[in-house]
């Protein structure tokens, strides 16, 4: 019979192969996928008012906000990931179940009997 033996990992070590900090190849990916969207609506631009600057700032912003927005901290969570979980957080559903007994009477819980004395 073998033995288990846990591997314990220490929290600031990344159990995945990253080229920066916090950049892996999923990341890049998602970085290479705004540039050629940028590209495309840059081309877009420069045709429309014949701008360079414009199109150029285009590819710029969209490929620089992914990779800052897709790129993760030490906890391995990204901006993105934030934002996600705050919305589900609020778009979900909550139930509080509370329960209240009318034998309790606020004014004896709360008048100066009840508190220890100097």
């Amino acid at each position: 019979m073998v033995e288990q033996i846990d591997f314990y990992i220490p929290k600031n070590v990344s159990t995945r192969f990253e080229i920066i900090k916090g950049v892996g190849i999923r990341e890049l990916i998602y970085t290479g996928i705004a540039i050629i969207i940028g590209i495309v609506i840059g081309m877009i631009l420069n045709k429309m008012n014949a701008n360079f600057l414009i199109s150029m700032s285009c590819v710029a912003v969209l490929g620089g906000g992914t990779f800052v927005l897709n790129m993760k901290d030490n906890n391995n969570q990204s901006v993105i990931s934030m934002i996600r979980a705050i919305v589900r957080f609020y778009s979900i559903q909550k139930f509080y179940k509370y329960e209240r007994k009318e034998d309790i009477e606020f004014n004896k819980l709360f008048s100066n009997d009840n508190f220890a004395k100097k």
